[in-house]
């Protein structure tokens, strides 16, 4: 979950490549991107937005802190394949703000190889 402050800005779904266990850049992954109403995460967003979001910065002992400006969430579905996105169990596996990167604008890094690559 892409994140500027309070607001969903964009969902990116990685998935390994086949036999793959890390969907980290670089590694063959898929990576697929929602705008931030998708309905296939709406059960997500919305319980993650609406009930678990201001409890976020308190549970970190930072209650008196501002969110993020920006920042992501990575989530780790932990139901069985199958069950009902509204039954979807979803563990946190990490918040980000210090390395927060748009794998859309990948292209635009510029390398020694690559000294005037462009988006």
């Amino acid at each position: 979950y892409n994140c500027i402050g309070d607001a969903l800005v964009g969902i990116i779904h990685k998935k390994p490549a086949d036999g793959g266990i890390s969907a980290v850049g670089g590694t063959g992954s898929f990576y697929t991107y929602y705008g931030p109403d998708e309905v296939k995460f709406k059960t997500l967003s919305t319980n993650f937005l609406e009930r678990d979001l201001p409890k976020v910065m308190p549970a970190l002992g930072l209650a008196a802190e501002p969110i993020p400006l920006w920042w992501t969430t990575d989530f780790i579905l932990a139901s069985p394949v199958g069950t009902p996105s509204e039954d979807e169990k979803w563990i946190v596996g990490e918040f980000n703000c210090s390395c927060v990167g748009i794998s859309k604008c990948l292209p635009a890094y510029c390398k020694d190889d690559t000294p005037n690559a462009c988006y």
